[in-house]
């Protein structure tokens, strides 16, 4: 089984934070990456070097808007991208899925989903 490869947007904000700290210290078998991007360009950049499994994004940051999601989703048309609501407990899993966030292994359930 291959490991699954995580591309975590860092964000300025405490969420954004407390997402990748929670990502690299579980103790699931995940490549966390993280990466600070400016622009959807930038982000399709990296997105095309590392080939993630999975992109992660908080609601609050440009890049979650929904015409640079729309160009990373058609870029890439089978990566998962999570949208991490920042006021809230809910992820926005581009997968046609969305997920109420209880507990931390909710979290990784999700990035694990085939």
């Amino acid at each position: 089984m291959t490991i699954p490869c995580v591309l975590a947007v860092q964000q300025d904000s405490l969420i954004g934070r407390a997402l990748t700290s929670v990502l690299i210290s579980s103790n699931s078998e995940l490549k966390v990456i993280t990466y600070k991007s400016k622009d959807i360009g930038g982000l399709v950049a990296e997105t095309l070097e590392l080939k993630p499994d999975v992109v992660i994004l908080g609601e609050s940051t440009p890049l979650a808007a929904k015409d640079s999601l729309g160009q990373l989703l058609m870029s890439f048309p089978t990566l998962r991208v999570i949208v991490v609501g920042e006021g809230n407990n809910w992820l926005h899993v581009f997968s046609k899925r969305d997920k109420l966030v209880t507990r931390q292994t909710d979290l990784l359930d999700v990035l694990c989903l085939e």
